[in-house]
């Protein structure tokens, strides 16, 4: 496991010092060594969120088979050494895995805001488009700018109340300063904007770079907005240091010209006309089983509700039908920045073949395949734990 310097986590009466591999209780040392020590490490820095049975043992014993009582007898001395402190547990998901209760903060002289503290200290500001659309955007966390192109389905509040974007969000953040923005047509943006197409999908890009006063950073984009932050890079390499793609395309579904996926877009849009401001879920639920088929009950049903809260039937469908004229093959080839990207070998919503296609075109591009069937990767899963230690590694090589 990488032993961090920097990374000193306090947490009610304890201190985890990851280099001196010591934890404090008041000041005084509690016994705990070996794969304990890094057990409870791995709970801290994902305290709050379900760390899976299966990730856990990938982390702790990567080179070996063992079996799952190894982990337990860890988790056992873990307790023990945090038994007797109001406010702090480890919580047993049956069957799952689990979860460290527990407000953390990291402290020391390069130490990234903590959590509840990053939440307090969202700032959200609007700007406006090249056609006058309202843009929301916030700030999140200290240091050096990454701006994260908008995907669809994003809400500047909402996000960080369920468990889909929190882990992203904090990751994001750690360190730096994250610039974030709602899409037009969705979350706190312009809901009924002048149009809604792709290229606008890049300006409204370009607006977030001048209102947030950024002059150059990494760029982050998922889903579509790969294809949004590709092509801004490629036309704008005097602002973009490096290019992250996560589950991305160079083409959209229309541009594919299969009849096959063009009538199965055209079904979904008009069903997205009849049913996605409904009550219920039950067509919404198509979408998330789309995107997240090994996610748990709690994860599909916040999602479903993300889904409502987000766009309207008519911006839903506007915003799909976008994202079938996606097209920037003619832009991967200019791309200066580094780049990485990345790819769910599983991935339902966009296939992985897509992922090459984008690697593929951009000179000097890193492709990661990653084992999830997710299209975006949950907190606890190993393609979590796949990409925080790519996306770390990545910035170490492109960040002087």
């Amino acid at each position: 496991m990488d032993e961090d310097a920097s990374r000193v986590y306090s947490f009610g009466p304890f201190r985890l010092e990851v280099r001196e591999r010591r934890l404090l209780r008041d000041g005084r040392p509690v016994r705990l060594t070996g794969k304990a020590f890094d057990t409870l490490r791995l709970l801290v820095e994902g305290a709050g969120t379900l760390q899976k049975q299966e990730w856990l043992i990938d982390r702790l014993w990567p080179d070996v088979v063992v079996e799952q009582n190894n982990l337990q007898y860890n988790i056992s001395h873990v307790r023990r050494a945090l038994a007797g402190t109001p406010g702090i547990e480890i919580q047993t998901v049956r069957g799952q895995g689990y979860r460290l209760v527990a407000e953390v903060h990291e402290v020391g002289a390069n130490a990234p805001p903590a959590t509840s503290a990053a939440r307090k200290s969202q700032r959200i500001h609007f700007a406006k488009a090249h056609d006058g659309a309202r843009l929301a955007y916030a700030f999140l966390g200290d240091g050096p700018p990454l701006v994260k192109a908008a995907n669809w389905l994003s809400h500047l509040e909402i996000d960080w109340q369920g468990p889909i974007w929190t882990h992203w969000l904090e990751l994001l953040s750690r360190g730096r300063r994250l610039i974030r923005y709602d899409a037009r047509g969705n979350g706190l943006s312009d809901w009924n904007p002048p149009s809604i197409a792709f290229e606008d999908f890049v300006a409204d890009l370009g607006a977030i770079f001048d209102a947030a006063g950024v002059q150059r950073a990494p760029l982050l984009g998922m889903s579509q907005a790969a294809a949004v932050a590709t092509a801004y890079a490629a036309r704008n390499p005097e602002r973009v240091s490096a290019l992250i793609l996560v589950n991305g395309c160079a083409r959209g579904w229309r541009v594919k010209r299969s009849k096959r996926l063009h009538e199965r877009f055209e079904a979904l849009m008009e069903l997205m006309r009849q049913g996605w401001g409904g009550k219920s879920a039950a067509f919404r639920q198509i979408f998330t089983t789309t995107f997240f088929p090994d996610a748990s009950k709690e994860v599909m049903e916040w999602f479903n509700e993300l889904q409502r809260q987000t766009a309207s039937p008519e911006n839903a469908v506007e915003i799909l039908s976008a994202l079938g004229d996606i097209d920037v093959r003619g832009d991967l080839g200019r791309v200066k920045a580094p780049t990485l990207v990345l790819h769910s070998r599983g991935d339902a919503v966009i296939p992985m073949k897509d992922g090459i296609e984008l690697a593929g075109g951009i000179p000097g591009a890193r492709f990661v395949p990653v084992e999830s069937a997710n299209h975006v990767w949950l907190a606890g899963e190993p393609a979590w734990g796949r990409f925080t230690a790519e996306f770390e590694a990545f910035f170490r090589e492109v960040t002087p």
